[in-house]
C-alpha cells in the first residue's frame, strides 16, 4: 500500500510538472511572438500573443498520454529496441501531422489568429518544433520507466535482505532445535571425561557456527570458498555424533571457488542429506558435495546413500510451487525453502531438483548462474577465523574420509 501511494504520489507530480513545463513554453512563445511583430513595427495584442502560446503547445497535452501509452507498448529494451525505434521513427510524422492539425484548428478562432492557416505551411514551418517535440516526450517516457524499474529493484532488494535476515535466523532457530542442542552437548559432556581437550574444541566449533551465522545476517551471496568454511563448522560438529560412521568426499574444483553462491545454501542441504541418509541406518553412511562450473552456471550438487527418496516424494516436490510444502516426513522442508530462495535472488534461471540417484540414495542439485568477482559487505575476519580446512586451493578432489573419528 505504501508503494501504491507512493506511485500515485510521483504521477501527480509528473504530470503536474509536464503542465507547468507546457505552462512555461506558452509564456516563452507568448514573450517570442510580442518582440517579434515589435521588431517589425507591427502590434500584437497581449491576448492573442497568449492564445496564440497555449495554442502551440497545449495540443502537446493532448499526444502526450497517447504517446506514453506507445512507449509502454513499445519500450526501448535490449531485445526489442529496434522493433521499437522502428514504430516511433513511423509515429513521429503521425503525431507531428496531428499536432499540426490541432494547431491549424485553432487558427479559425478569432482570438487566437486574425486569419485561418494554411494547414501545409503550419506542417512544415513547425517541423523541427514537432519532430524535437516528439522525441523529448519518448526521452521523458524511457527516463520516467527506467526510475520506476529502478525504484522497483530498490524495493525488492529492501524486501530480499528481509526475507534472507528472516530465513538466516529461522535457521539459526532450526541449528538450535533442542534436539540438535540434546546431540551436541551431550556429546560434550561425554568428551568432558574422556577428553577434555576434544570437549573444548567442541565448543569453539559450536560457538563458530553460531557467530558464523549471525555475522552473515544480511548478506545475500557470498564466495564458495566461504560458503565450505562454513559448512566444514557443521562437520565438524556431527563428527563426536557419528565417529566413523559419516564419510563425507569434496569435489570441489579450484576455479569455482570464487563463484557466488547464496548465503549459507549448502548447510540445510547436507543436513538434509545427514538426517535422511546417515541418521536413518546404522552403518557407515556416505554424503558427496560436488561443484561444476560451465561458462555461465554454477551446478552444485549434495548426495547421500541412504534408503532414497519414497514414492511420490520426488514428483510431489516436482510439481510443487516456491511457496508449497511438503509434508513434514518428507525430504522437502528446507529443499522448499530453498528453492523459494533460488527464485527470489535469480528467478527462474536458478533450478533445484531432488532425484534418486542411479546407485542409491538421494541427490540433490542446485544449479545458479555463475558469478563471480568480489562481494561488498562481507566481513573477512569473521568469516575466516579459525578455519580448520584450507580451502583456497584444494586440489581437484578432496575426500575427507571419517570426518567423525574421535582422537585416540
Amino acid at each position: 500500500m505504501q508503494v501504491s501511494a507512493l506511485d500515485t504520489r510521483t504521477r501527480w507530480f509528473r504530470w503536474g510538472a509536464f503542465f507547468a513545463g507546457v505552462t512555461t513554453l506558452s509564456l516563452l512563445t507568448t514573450v517570442h511572438l510580442l518582440f517579434g511583430f515589435w521588431s517589425k513595427g507591427m502590434s500584437l495584442s497581449l491576448r492573442e500573443a497568449v492564445l496564440s502560446g497555449m495554442a502551440t503547445w497545449y495540443p502537446w497535452a493532448i499526444l502526450a498520454p497517447i504517446i506514453g501509452v506507445l512507449c509502454r507498448w513499445f519500450p526501448f529494451e535490449e531485445n526489442n529496441w529496434r522493433s521499437s525505434l522502428a514504430v516511433h521513427v513511423i509515429a513521429t510524422p503521425i503525431f507531428g501531422l496531428s499536432w499540426s492539425f490541432m494547431r491549424w484548428a485553432c487558427s479559425f478562432i478569432p482570438q487566437v489568429d486574425e486569419a485561418p492557416l494554411e494547414f501545409s505551411r503550419v506542417a512544415a514551418s513547425h517541423f523541427i518544433l514537432w519532430f524535437v517535440t516528439y522525441w523529448f516526450l519518448v526521452s521523458a517516457q524511457l527516463a520516467a520507466h527506467n526510475y520506476r524499474r529502478f525504484r522497483e529493484r530498490e524495493v525488492r532488494a529492501s524486501q530480499l535482505e528481509a526475507k534472507l535476515a528472516q530465513a538466516q535466523l529461522e535457521m539459526l532457530k532450526m541449528q538450535l532445535h533442542p534436539h540438535f542442542l540434546f546431540n551436541t552437548l551431550h556429546a560434550i559432556s561425554t568428551l568432558i571425561h574422556k577428553d577434555p581437550d576434544a570437549a573444548d574444541e567442541m565448543v569453539a566449533q559450536l560457538s563458530d557456527l553460531l557467530r558464523m551465522t549471525l555475522a552473515t545476517i544480511g548478506i545475500q551471496e557470498v564466495p564458495l570458498h566461504q560458503e565450505l568454511e562454513f559448512l566444514q563448522r557443521y562437520l565438524d560438529i556431527q563428527k563426536t555424533r557419528f565417529q566413523d560412521r559419516l564419510e563425507v568426499v569434496l569435489d570441489i574444483p579450484a576455479d569455482t571457488l570464487d563463484a557466488r553462491v547464496p548465503n549459507q545454501v549448502l548447510q540445510p542441504i547436507v543436513e538434509n542429506a545427514i538426517r535422511h541418509g546417515i541418521d536413518a541406518r546404522s552403518g557407515q553412511g556416505l554424503i558427496e558435495i560436488r561443484a561444476h562450473a560451465t561458462n555461465h552456471l554454477l551446478e552444485l550438487t549434495v548426495r547421500d546413500d541412504g534408503p532414497g527418496l519414497k514414492d511420490g516424494l520426488q514428483a510431489a516436490f516436482d510439481a510443487m510451487d516456491a511457496d508449497e510444502r511438503v509434508p513434514r516426513e518428507g525430504r522437502g522442508i528446507g529443499l522448499a525453502n530453498t528453492r523459494a530462495r533460488l527464485r527470489e535472488l535469480y528467478g527462474p534461471v536458478s533450478t533445484l531438483s531432488l532425484a534418486n540417484h542411479p546407485d542409491g540414495g538421494a541427490i540433490v542439485t542446485l544449479s545458479l548462474p555463475l558469478r563471480r568477482g568480489d562481494l561488498s559487505g562481507i566481513e573477512q575476519d569473521t568469516l575466516t577465523a579459525s578455519s580448520h580446512v584450507a580451502l583456497s586451493a584444494p586440489p581437484p578432489q578432496r575426500t575427507l574420509s571419517a570426518i567423525g573419528s574421535q582422537k585416540p
